[in-house]
């Protein structure tokens, strides 16, 4: 769990909590994939588990991090799956209209049931296959708000679901939880290949 309130207000209260490391690129998988968080964000040391791929992003400051406060307020994790696990590219109208069925509801859950689950939108393009859904159930972690935008796409052959929350005191439009959501994606990326040199 996050260590300090995010609540908005307490932003500036926060010189409390101990330093947690910097916003930097974040290994998972064993350097398999590699999580870069957007701009005033850093990976929660005690949540993630980047070694399973799984990784919690939240605004630097909230870590007790000197950063910028970001400019869109929320909380993000990234979870990577199996290798072989990718599903996504070639099937995404089928895996959105799953998503947003009575099954599909249940899996977006998590409690696992989708009597919680009210889908708001949904999208299937290009190799990704977008879900704004509002969830009655208690949120994954203290100070969230119901609201949650999920992503599932592939990354060297892994299925990988990125999803972002708003602070239940600081909730955010449809339109910036999706910018949100779009740029902690464009920080999921397979490692750089070293340069093969010229024989």
């Amino acid at each position: 769990m996050i260590r300090c309130a995010l609540a908005l207000m307490g932003l500036a209260g926060l010189a409390a909590c101990d330093p947690a490391g910097v916003a930097a690129p974040v290994a998972m998988l064993n350097g398999d994939l590699v999580v870069t968080p957007p701009e005033g964000y850093c990976a929660d040391p005690l949540s993630s588990r980047p070694r399973a791929g799984f990784a919690v992003f939240a605004p630097c400051l909230t870590l007790g991090t000197e950063a910028p406060v970001p400019t869109i307020l929320g909380v993000a994790t990234v979870q990577a799956g199996a290798a072989g696990s990718a599903m996504v590219a070639g099937d995404e109208t089928d895996l959105r209209d799953f998503l947003i069925g009575p099954q599909g509801a249940g899996l977006l859950s998590k409690g696992g049931s989708g009597a919680a689950i009210s889908v708001v939108s949904s999208q299937a393009f290009d190799g990704q296959v977008v879900v704004h859904f509002r969830d009655s159930a208690p949120p994954p972690m203290d100070g969230l708000g119901q609201d949650e935008w999920r992503a599932f796409t592939d990354v060297s052959g892994r299925l990988v679901t990125v999803s972002v929350r708003a602070l239940e005191d600081a909730p955010i439009t449809a339109g910036r939880g999706a910018a949100l959501l779009d740029l902690v994606l464009k920080g999921v990326q397979a490692p750089a290949q070293p340069a093969i040199p010229d024989s």
